[in-house]
């Protein structure tokens, strides 16, 4: 019996005077090793890796630790940039912030059920990590943990998380599938973030919110269903999102972010539901497939930016009644040949239909007080536009570029109009514009309005408009009596005249 103990011992208790000769132990923790051993075993008589107790080593490869180790400290293996294989014990419990980061070498990682806790940062920066095994136990899983893990390709996330913090996943490029389990409530900004691989992603009904940014740059990603608890498309969501067909959206999303679908170059259809109330900071800029959309009428704020570079949009369908239509609104809408705009609006934003080149109509907002500079700038195809008398001021270069432009009608009696507002419309053939306009001298020049461009003020119209109607209201004159008598003719003068 004796012997079988002896041999026993030999193979529990590993030899000791490596960590004695060129490392610090201290009450059973492992302060630091400074060794240059390729392969280590931990003594069952450690049960603490300290904080850097081998940051930076270099020289290491593998480290079996002893089955007391209980916690593995704040950038304990940080940098040990030729680790590739750890061998953990069943009684660990908890993983410090930082433990692994930038094992670049290490490419399988497999944690015993008694493990609860991984850090921030815990393995970021693994960039040979392909196959990860984590605890059933798990309850927590840091910020950052598996940022950059560039060769992970399918992870299983057990049952029991309730949340996923920021840029768990983030840079994870290969990785093309993830399991989030039921119980998982919250999804932290960036948590996916250029996970270029990732193709499709399945959302349970029990997720509660999506964090900023969650999806951007997912080239692959092709289709999501949003958990139907959702309130809120934080910014940036699905931002850079190219492949991007299909996004199934709850009924009671009442925001969309900064961004959320920008630059979702596939994105073809979309359907906001009746409770979205405002849609944020170039929301869908970019979605270059994008034909129509509707805003409804619960909407009481578009940000700028919104809908500009969506080179196919044709069709816009304004239900709500919006006071303002932000700058770059639709700027480079190449498609958008019709809009209608909403009665209630007062002002047009710098750029707002700037490059529209398809856009032949514009019915203007009867409460339209403002235009901004370069509203229309280069809108090839608009032709004709009138303005209500509510219009007070026009800014510079609003219809600079609009080369066959030909009418501009407005009604107002006082209107300031600013610097260029016609430059290079050469097509302009007609203008109307308020009685007084020129009382201090002829201002075309400034305005850009060519030479041969007629200018009509409101009276000379309003005569005109007199002389019309009283040429309508006048009395016809009786037909004369038709003489059916043959005057003589005098042969002589024909005669001579032919002579």
């Amino acid at each position: 019996m004796s012997e079988k103990n002896n041999k026993t011992e030999k193979k529990i208790l590993p030899p000791t005077p490596e960590l004695i000769r060129h490392g610090e132990v201290r009450n059973g923790r492992l302060i630091r090793y400074y060794g240059k051993k390729s392969e280590l075993i931990i003594p069952d008589d450690i049960t603490d890796i300290a904080e850097e107790a081998f940051r930076g080593n270099t020289h290491i490869t593998r480290v079996v630790l002893g089955r007391r180790v209980a916690t593995i400290g704040p950038r304990a293996f940080q940098d040990c940039s030729n680790l590739l294989q750890v061998i953990f014990p069943t009684g660990l419990r908890q993983i410090g912030d930082h433990a692994f980061e930038g094992c670049t070498a290490m490419t399988a990682l497999l944690l015993p059920r008694s493990v609860v806790s991984l850090g921030d940062s815990a393995f970021k920066g693994c960039t040979a990590l392909r196959h990860v095994v984590l605890s059933a136990s798990i309850e927590h899983i840091g910020r950052y943990a598996f940022c950059d893990c560039e060769s992970l390709e399918e992870l299983a996330l057990p049952e029991g998380i309730t949340a996923l913090h920021r840029c768990t996943f983030w840079g994870c490029r290969s990785l093309k599938s993830v399991n989030i389990p039921e119980s998982v409530r919250t999804l932290g900004r960036y948590i996916f973030a250029r996970c270029t691989a990732l193709r499709e992603v399945e959302l349970s009904d029990s997720i509660v919110y999506v964090g900023i940014g969650a999806f951007s740059d997912c080239y692959s990603l092709s289709r999501v269903h949003m958990p139907t608890a959702i309130r809120v498309v934080s910014d940036y969501t699905f931002s850079c999102c190219s492949n991007l067909e299909t996004v199934e959206l709850p009924e009671h999303i009442n925001y969309i972010g900064n961004a959320a679908f920008a630059h979702c170059k596939k994105l073809k259809g979309l359907t906001l539901s009746n409770d979205v109330k405002r849609i944020g900071h170039s929301a869908f800029m970019g979605c270059t497939v994008l034909e129509e959309i509707t805003v409804p009428a619960a909407v009481r704020d578009i940000a700028p930016s919104c809908f500009a570079y969506c080179s196919a949009l044709k069709k816009v369908t304004i239900e709500a009644k919006l006071k303002e239509l932000e700058e770059y609104m639709f700027s480079h809408c190449f498609s958008l040949c019709e809009i209608r705009l909403p009665e209630t609006l007062v002002k047009i934003e710098a750029e707002a239909f700037a490059k529209c080149t398809s856009l032949t109509v514009i019915e203007a907002s009867p409460a339209l007080k403002m235009i901004e500079e370069r509203a229309f700038w280069g809108c090839l195809s608009l032709k004709e536009i009138s303005f209500p008398a509510s219009l007070k001021a026009v800014g510079g270069e609003v219809f600079k570029d609009c080369l066959n432009l030909q009418t501009v009608i407005f009604a107002n009696s006082r209107l300031k109009l600013k610097v260029g507002v016609f430059n290079g419309c050469d097509a302009l053939e007609t203008v109307v514009l308020p009685d007084g306009t020129f009382t201090f001298g002829n201002r075309s020049l400034k305005w850009g309005i060519p030479s041969s461009t007629r200018i009509v003020t409101h009276r000379e119209l309003a005569n005109a408009k007199e002389l019309m109607q009283k040429a309508l209201e006048a009395p016809l004159d009786p037909p004369e009596e038709e003489n059916n008598e043959e005057a003589p003719i005098d042969t002589q003068e024909s005669v001579s005249q032919e002579e």
